[in-house]
């Protein structure tokens, strides 16, 4: 990463806990990647491969996705942007190299270039400030709404939560968040507000574990049952037509320290497990875990602490 950009981020930094429900935040997505797909056939490309219609998003515009292995399970999910000229891919950054490396061998002989820009352009989030105007005449108002001018990419957080999603090159993003004035929160800020979203995000310790229906792709509008072909479609077309989702995912709290992959328990049998997890925010443990809807009427316990449930902010077509 540039040492113009770590100087930035290092001087601008804030060290002071903060609300997170009420004050501005901003955060550099570090922990994230940025994948540029370029060429004639990246739209059939990408189509082809992932689990929501890129024609939803033929305009400049962004929206949550999956791409699947033929079982169905989730490789990763991710947020796919069309900027007009290409499109980027936002996931964790610690999937990068598996993902590139197995995407790639699917290019063959597309006009199809995959290009890594997750350093030379920084994604930054900010969450909880309506008002962009200091860095851009126009602001993106709905989720998935994506405004791509002087030199920085603005996206309406597709999970429509009101969030917003910013790249650029070093040097923009340096001079327009100056202007805003604010100081820069950790990852942890960031991870708070996509559990409190219910948006999960795979790693590698849940890579290849859950349908897309678990993770509740479907209910976020990250998947589609008009589209055509991709890898895992019949197996998820299967189950949202013929079968049943029998496990879904819940956003919870504990007082005990919640840890990706813990099992959750119910008299005595895994009726699930941990997906994200954030701890000791206001001494609370949040967490979006998948577990199974018909032990959802009894107690469910982590090592003997019991989880309490929350509601989350969008409605599951059970």
């Amino acid at each position: 990463m540039s040492d113009n950009w770590e100087k930035f981020l290092s001087k601008n930094t804030n060290h002071d806990g903060l609300d997170f429900t009420k004050s501005p935040i901003i955060s550099p997505l570090s922990d994230f990647c940025l994948i540029a797909i370029s060429g004639d056939d990246r739209h059939d490309f990408l189509h082809g491969q992932f689990i929501n219609d890129l024609n939803l998003i033929n305009n400049t515009a962004a929206q949550l996705s999956a791409w699947c292995n033929p079982k169905g399970q989730v490789i990763t999910n991710l947020i796919i942007v069309n900027t007009g000229i290409s499109y980027l891919l936002i996931f964790k950054q610690e999937l990068k190299e598996y993902v590139l490396k197995r995407l790639t061998m699917f290019v063959l002989r597309a006009d199809v270039k995959i290009e890594d820009i997750s350093k030379p352009s920084p994604i930054i989030g900010i969450a909880n400030l309506n008002d962009l105007s200091v860095i851009s005449d126009k602001t993106p108002k709905h989720a998935g709404d994506t405004i791509a001018s002087d030199g920085l990419v603005i996206i309406s957080h597709p999970d429509n939560s009101g969030r917003y999603l910013i790249t650029g090159t070093i040097d923009t993003l340096i001079n327009k968040l100056s202007e805003l004035n604010l100081k820069f929160n950790d990852n942890s800020a960031w991870d708070f507000f996509d559990i409190k979203a219910g948006l999960p995000w795979i790693t590698s310790a849940t890579q290849e574990q859950f349908l897309p229906q678990m993770l509740n792709l479907d209910a976020l509008k990250g998947l589609s049952y008009q589209k055509g072909c991709y890898p895992g479609q019949e197996v998820i077309a299967r189950l949202h037509y013929r079968g049943e989702v029998k496990k879904r995912l819940q956003l919870i709290t504990s007082l005990s320290e919640l840890t990706v992959g813990s099992e959750i328990n119910s008299k005595g049998n895994k009726v699930g497990s941990i997906v994200n997890s954030i701890n000791f925010v206001d001494k609370i443990n949040y967490g979006l875990a998948v577990v199974e809807l018909n032990a959802l009427q009894n107690e469910l316990y982590i090592d003997n602490n019991k989880l309490q449930f929350v509601e989350l902010p969008y409605p599951i077509d059970t």
